[in-house]
């Protein structure tokens, strides 16, 4: 058996949190982080319990440099998937992300380990271009991964990876 965390690389280790702005100033004094990239995440779909959301908003803060395992604060300011986690509590690790070169196949992966998919998103932006996130749910573990692809920008028809 392979042993996928060789190219599953962890690129970050997630939080929901109610204030952004005080678990950055918490974790960032405790991790010694003194810069974090913030991003307004808009994604233009997500699918959560059997719904389609499309004005999902969630405002992030991603450690820098970006070199290792970072920490993602997540706030989010809609319903959806993030804010039934958050009022579900307490505040704590949320998730693991992997950055995986096979998005298709480390999907399937979880799910034929009898992983749940939960939550679908995709988003484009004009720097990274076009990339999925899943969310897994594992019952026997009580925990979530996020399955990133490696963004890639479109054309057309045509796939620029």
């Amino acid at each position: 058996m392979d042993n996928h965390l060789k190219t599953w690389q962890i690129a970050h280790v997630g939080f929901v949190v109610e204030d952004r702005e005080r678990a950055m100033a918490r974790l960032g004094e405790l991790y010694g982080i003194t810069e974090w990239q913030m991003v307004e995440w808009t994604p233009s779909l997500i699918r959560y319990q059997g719904k389609e959301y499309t004005d999902t908003y969630v405002k992030i803060a991603i450690s820098l440099p970006n070199q290792g395992t970072r920490i993602e604060i997540l706030e989010p300011k809609t319903p959806g998937f993030h804010m039934d986690v958050l009022k579900k509590g307490p505040q704590t690790i949320n998730h693991i992300c992997h950055v995986v070169p096979d998005f298709d196949a480390a999907l399937q992966r979880f799910l034929d380990a009898g992983w749940e998919l939960v939550m679908e998103s995709e988003y484009t932006d004009d720097i990274r271009g076009y990339r999925r996130c899943h969310y897994l749910y594992s019952r026997d573990i009580n925990s979530y991964v996020e399955l990133a692809e490696i963004p890639y920008f479109r054309k057309g028809k045509e796939v620029s990876r």
